[in-house]
């Protein structure tokens, strides 16, 4: 289960103050698990029966076991929550080094951009590669995502010929553009769930591919976060999630309009993509929430130190621990003139380093008078990854239902995106 402890925010938020929150997660974790016939379920798959999820689960691996003898490099062209989610997983398993260090299955992420550099850098990594392509995403409307698309299936049609059809796999809502296409034109369909939030979810069938394809097992994925999905529905401040939501909700009550997001393993910089993606989506609305913001540390601490001995306090931060993949102990080495003055550290290692800086950022954020919530997972495996997924996604949407916001209304539209298609003649 994950860990959460509140002991850093009494400065801001008092016991009876958080308390007082009760009733608003309550009606709010109601909302999103109502249990009630027809009613919908906020990403209510998790407890379907075992013989659908066995079905999802037989799809995303026939279709992998396909992709590896098809290719040695899967591009996956996305959008939208589920992809930032793929990217996420992969690196926090395997190490934002993986495709330099790891001899399986490359991973290629592409369609989150518009500029002509990345497409040219993407034409040169596929060069002697065979390769599939996954497109990614819940509607499939997103220009930089059809610019991908559409460059990436004529590359395919010009080295592939009609084989092309069988090297393309979709995931999205059924009815959507892209499921259309997919259907049309024969390529190989992952549907996403239309539950509640199934779409925003990194638990959708095209984000555990693209993890299953980099040798997480989907199965373990799903596992962990239907364990979430049975523990924290608990209606009370036991539940971890309810003391993150709720610290979270209380915290923005008394003037708090930023949460900062801090990790020290810098395999988590692309989850603090997602997740600054998801809470900003899925929370930020009508003036309401805490505006996410990731900050991968030590690396960040100077700026972020800076912003923290400010006069007016608007921020409060979340620390995240997760455990350490190589446990192998690196140690710090002796510089026998020691010109940055850091001798000390002889006979010190990484890993010393780094505990002692989580405690050094907790205690001096502390003593500024800014709130800290810590939260820590026991496991990183594929079911604590599942977990840790499920874990931020219903605090998200328990954050945003105590504020009164539809975490999930499907009739938001982008202004921006709708104003680039009017520029281009759409």
């Amino acid at each position: 289960m994950i860990n959460v402890e509140l002991s850093s925010i009494w400065s801001c938020v008092s016991l009876p103050q958080l308390l007082s929150c009760e009733k608003d997660l309550f009606d709010a974790h109601l909302h999103l698990r109502s249990n009630q016939p027809n009613a919908p379920e906020f990403l209510g798959w998790l407890g379907q029966p075992d013989a659908l999820t066995a079905k999802t689960v037989h799809a995303i691996r026939k279709a992998c076991e396909t992709i590896s003898g098809q290719c040695d490099t899967l591009v996956v062209a996305g959008a939208g929550e589920g992809y930032l989610a793929a990217k996420a997983g992969i690196e926090a398993i395997g190490g934002r080094y993986r495709n330099l260090l790891d001899s399986r299955m490359r991973i290629l992420f592409t369609g989150d951009s518009l500029a002509s550099s990345d497409w040219i850098a993407l034409c040169r990594l596929l060069e002697g590669h065979d390769f599939c392509l996954l497109l990614l995403s819940s509607e499939g409307v997103e220009l930089e995502m059809c610019a991908a698309s559409r460059a990436l299936r004529w590359l395919m049609e010009r080295r592939y010929g009609q084989g092309a059809k069988e090297r393309v796999y979709v995931s999205a809502k059924q009815g959507s553009g892209l499921a259309v296409m997919a259907k049309e034109e024969g390529f190989t369909f992952l549907p996403m769930d239309g539950c509640l939030g199934g779409g925003a979810s990194a638990l959708n069938a095209g984000t555990l591919l693209v993890m299953a394809a980099a040798g997480i097992d989907p199965l373990g994925v799903l596992e962990g976060a239907a364990e979430g999905f049975s523990q924290y529905d608990l209606r009370a401040f036991e539940n971890p999630v309810w003391m993150y939501a709720g610290a979270r909700y209380a915290l923005t009550q008394k003037g708090r309009s930023a949460e900062i997001l801090g990790c020290f393993t810098p395999d988590f910089g692309a989850f603090g993509a997602w997740w600054e993606q998801y809470f900003m989506r899925h929370t930020c609305q009508e003036g309401a929430g805490a505006l996410p913001v990731y900050v991968g540390l030590p690396g960040g601490l100077d700026g972020l130190d800076t912003m923290m001995q400010g006069g007016e306090k608007r921020a409060f931060e979340t620390l995240l621990q997760v455990p350490e993949r190589c446990f192998q102990k690196v140690n710090i080495e002796m510089d026998w003139k020691d010109y940055d003055g850091l001798g000390f550290l002889a006979g010190k290692t990484l890993l010393d380093a780094q505990e002692a800086s989580f405690q050094a950022v907790l205690q001096a954020h502390t003593d500024l008078d800014v709130p800290v919530i810590q939260v820590s997972m026991q496991t990183l495996d594929a079911a604590g990854l599942g977990e840790l997924f499920y874990f931020f996604e219903l605090s998200g949407a328990l954050s945003a239902c105590a504020c009164g916001i539809e975490a999930f209304d499907a009739d938001r539209k982008s202004a921006s995106r709708t104003l680039v298609k009017t520029m281009l003649g759409g």
